[in-house]
């Protein structure tokens, strides 16, 4: 079965990522008007801790993705590393699908077990030490407690986000985060305005959780789905072996996606004063905002990528690449000017307690993201060839920048630009020009003539759309 993309996915997937997203970024008004800088900080530290304890999924979901666009595409079986090549067109196999779907059901059971454990382990000790000098610690305890159900809940039922994707339901499975983030902005936006603080945050993260898992297995068990598995008798393959050969690869890589992207957080809040924590993770939350905005287009188009790889289609692959590379890059810029120029009057506009980084550092911070996602997306489009080759690169970045960082503020007195120059300095040195060159290798093309194909594809597809409407 080829896997197509339609307008509606596109549509759907710019939709969802946006409010999956940006949910935060549209509740910021009222966080920023009902929630102190501490608190504000404070929440910044629940969502990177809980960033720490999302590395137990370990790779699993992209892996799972992957593995279930093959099945779909017609494979009758799975590697560990590399792709079976499918000439010709064949059915689903079932057998192998509902086993994919068992192994997947057991790993998320034992996985949700463990995130809950740390959390309330290691994550509530952390929480109270950092909160012991605030009059409100009690509050913030009672919404750690509430936010730690929600993660467990979200985690037990992750494996129906890469079953939908992978089977290419694309539209289906962003319907499912939409639904659920608007669930999250309604009961967030009540208890703010009612005055309960971050249990309303903690509280509408749960029942969102909830939504999208209910939503998400309505979705995936049509009809068609149900009647096939009910029929297949064949024994259960134990696919277990097969997954975590990349799998771990891509924990390990998360580990140190983490440590580069998170970990500052994390050490600004034991080291800083609580007001430039706010700041920092305000300002990076709206870049990392940027970023995901930017690659949406790219992230819609990974099954089909996984397809093309199926079924030896190159052309495919760098068509579609061409364009998401080109309007990745579009959307960037644009989005850089308006944060540099207008988003602290927002800010000021909508009543926050808390403002961005100074501009010298906000452009600084929007360099360092866009190449972070830049090579991250070769990666991932590297990681359909199911190989997985960054590893070690992404541990060693990861530790450097963490090294690095703990000395900048301990020993040489850097503060937050150390911080900042710290995960430039590292990621420049390898993985920003190592994984564009690969792709660029992979696709037998130089980036800037990918980028110049991405245009001259984007072009000719509204020239043809304009031509059509009027003739």
């Amino acid at each position: 079965m080829k896997i197509q993309i339609t307008k509606k996915d596109i549509i759907w997937s710019y939709a969802s990522y946006i409010l999956q997203t940006g949910s935060g970024a549209f509740l910021l008004p009222l966080i920023l008007n009902k929630l102190s800088s501490e608190e504000l900080a404070i929440w910044y530290v629940f969502l990177a801790i809980t960033a720490l304890v999302t590395l137990l999924d370990f790779g699993l979901q992209p892996t799972i993705m992957r593995n279930i666009s093959y099945i779909f595409s017609g494979a009758r079986e799975l590697s560990k590393e590399g792709v079976v090549i499918q000439k010709v067109e064949t059915d689903i196999d079932y057998g192998l699908l509902k086993s994919m779907i068992k192994t997947t059901k057991r790993l998320y059971m034992i996985i949700a077990f463990i995130v809950a454990l740390i959390m309330l382990s290691a994550g509530s000790t952390y929480i109270r030490g950092i909160t012991e000098s605030l009059y409100n610690q009690n509050e913030i305890i009672v919404a750690w407690y509430i936010y730690i159900l929600s993660i467990a809940l979200n985690f037990y039922f992750y494996y129906y986000t890469p079953l939908l994707t992978g089977r290419g339901k694309i539209a289906e499975s962003n319907q499912t985060i939409a639904i659920s983030k608007i669930a999250f902005l309604f009961s967030s936006v009540v208890g703010l305005s009612l005055g309960y603080g971050l249990i309303a945050v903690a509280v509408g993260n749960l029942i969102g959780s909830f939504i999208n898992r209910v939503t998400s297995y309505y979705y995936f068990y049509d009809k068609e789905i149900k009647n096939n598995l009910k029929s297949i008798n064949s024994k259960e393959v134990n696919l277990l072996p097969i997954l975590w050969t990349n799998s771990y690869k891509l924990g390990l890589v998360s580990i140190g996606s983490f440590l580069i992207t998170q970990g500052n957080t994390l050490i600004a809040s034991k080291y800083l004063d609580l007001e430039i924590v706010a700041m920092y993770g305000l300002s990076l939350q709206l870049i990392i905002l940027l970023a995901v905005t930017s690659s949406i287009f790219f992230m819609t188009y990974i099954p089909r990528f996984s397809n093309n790889r199926m079924i030896d289609n190159n052309e495919g692959i760098l068509n579609d690449y061409s364009q998401s590379l080109f309007i990745m890059n579009f959307i960037y810029l644009i989005g850089s000017i308006i944060i540099l120029l207008f988003s602290n009057r927002i800010l000021s506009l909508v009543g926050s307690n808390t403002s961005l980084l100074p501009n010298s550092q906000v452009f600084v911070l929007l360099v360092i993201i866009y190449l972070e996602t830049n090579h991250s997306n070769c990666g991932t489009l590297i990681t359909t060839k199911n190989v997985v080759p960054f590893v070690k690169p992404a541990l060693i970045s990861g530790i450097g920048i963490l090294v690095l960082s703990l000395l900048s503020v301990t020993y040489l007195n850097l503060g937050l630009w150390g911080m900042i120059a710290s995960q430039g300095l590292v990621q420049l040195a390898y993985n920003n020009w190592k994984w564009p060159h690969e792709i660029s290798k992979d696709l037998g093309m130089s980036y800037p003539k990918i980028i110049k194909l991405g245009f001259i594809n984007i072009k000719r597809v509204i020239k043809f759309k304009v031509f059509r409407n009027y003739s």
